[in-house]
């Protein structure tokens, strides 16, 4: 027995832990999850074939504000090239708004531009590392012009935010335009993530294969991400037998994600899972049912119109939504993969785009991995130096666009002696804000 000495709860606690041993019990154990379904995960990596050149974009930026209610946007992008000159890219803008989305918005795409300029000079043959998740990059973006086409926008923040994330959807489709033609394959990789996609997909199938009933149900909240008509699921509970319960739950649980499951199901040994075509959200896809991309975008642009009332970005997004429509219409899905590198660590999510305009439809399709992921496996297995540098290519361009709060200032007083050269005298606040620090949050749609 532990010993708790000067514990004065200890007695409580006892008499509340019988309790509760007696209620599993009663209950069976607890979630019962033996027995899941383990097809989906290859064991074991494949090994590195041939020398292909391989190079990452990440970004950094920061946020100083400025008198009144504006601020600065300082953001900066970084592509490494192994044994090759890099990409660089810096944007400054002045906003009358002090908002973290909007420099999330100018970095990425500051970041997809200079994709886009080393998938026009990588030979054929090379792999683009892309840092972060394209299904959330492109929901997000898409999320930013439908939110404001619906009237949804409460601060001029979503305003700059739509604009710059239309920009930065337009250059991921030209980013895998660019890079189908060039034969270079562009990944984006992940180390932190949240998604529930592949376990909802595993389980709630499992079960129904099982529950004639629930399936039309299943395969319809399959058919978007997040899952869709929860609130249906669970008061289909009912038709599932005590034995499949805890596989239903367990898909239901939000809070039981992905990495879990990987665990729970296939152990904690190196390997890589079957590829899972990403859906969008339901009320993405509602929103742009009404009217097409087209009306969406016009929408977004006229809303635009009327909330800056002739400022210079207004004819800004107007000049845009000209030619968005048919870069939209080109927008790729997200082809998942999940792939652990070294035992016990926590799997990286690594997302292919799949064929032009695929991003809108319905369906999560779950399909065994082919030679592009397996090769892919194989460039991710070369590039990991251990669960810190999960890949030294992305580790890199990390290092190198990652802004710190001393190179900002630096920037700033540069930026002061600048202005006062031409007689301008700024107004900061000093208070910076930083975006994509080491020890970084990502903001996360699942």
């Amino acid at each position: 027995m532990p010993r708790l000495a000067g514990d004065w709860f200890v007695d409580l606690f006892t008499s509340e832990a019988e309790k509760l041993i007696e209620s599993i019990r009663l209950r069976g154990g607890g979630r019962q999850l033996e027995g899941l379904p383990s097809y989906w995960w290859v064991p074991g990596l494949p090994e590195p074939a041939g020398n292909r050149r391989v190079a990452a974009v990440d970004g950094g930026g920061g946020l100083e504000p400025a008198g009144g209610a504006g601020a600065l946007y300082i953001a900066r992008a970084y592509g490494y090239v192994e044994a090759g000159e890099p990409e660089r890219g810096l944007e400054l803008r002045y906003y009358p708004v002090r908002e973290s989305r909007v420099l999330d918005a100018l970095r990425s795409w500051l970041e997809h531009r200079i994709a886009v300029r080393l998938a026009l000079r990588l030979p054929p043959g090379s792999v683009l590392l892309m840092d972060g998740s394209l299904w959330v990059t492109v929901t997000a973006g898409l999320t930013a012009l439908a939110k404001l086409a619906s009237h949804g926008a409460q601060s001029l923040g979503l305003v700059y935010t739509a604009l710059l994330s239309g920009y930065m959807l337009a250059e991921i489709a030209g980013l895998v335009r660019a890079a189908r033609e060039r034969g270079v394959t562009v990944a984006y990789v992940s180390k932190d993530h949240g998604f529930r996609a592949l376990k909802e997909k595993v389980l709630l199938e499992a079960v129904a294969e099982r529950v004639r009933a629930l399936q039309p149900l299943a395969s319809r909240a399959l058919d978007y991400y997040p899952l869709a008509f929860r609130e249906q699921l669970l008061e289909a509970r009912r038709l599932v037998p005590h034995e499949l319960r805890g596989a239903f739950d367990a898909a239901l649980d939000m809070s039981y994600r992905d990495s879990f499951f990987i665990a729970d199901a296939a152990g904690q040994g190196p390997g890589y899972s079957w590829v899972l075509r990403m859906p969008p959200p339901l009320r993405l896809s509602r929103a742009l049912a009404r009217g097409g991309i087209k009306g969406l975008v016009e929408r977004a642009a006229s809303r635009a119109e009327a909330l800056l009332a002739g400022e210079p970005e207004a004819e800004e997004f107007r000049s845009l939504a000209e030619r968005l429509p048919g870069l939209l219409d080109e927008l790729p899905c997200s082809r998942m993969i999940y792939v652990r590198l070294g035992a016990g660590d926590a799997p990286l999510l690594a997302e292919f785009p799949g064929e032009p305009g695929c991003y809108y439809s319905p369906g999560r399709v779950l399909e065994e991995p082919g030679a592009r992921e397996e090769e892919l496996v194989a460039v991710l297995r070369a590039g990991y130096a251990g669960p810190e540098y999960y890949n030294v290519q992305l580790v890199a361009a990390h290092m190198n666009a990652t802004l710190t709060s001393s190179q900002l200032a630096g920037y700033i007083r540069l930026l002061e002696q600048l202005a006062a050269a031409r007689g301008l005298q700024l107004r900061l606040a000093r208070r910076s804000i930083m975006g994509r620090t080491l020890a970084r949050r990502r903001r996360r749609l699942v």
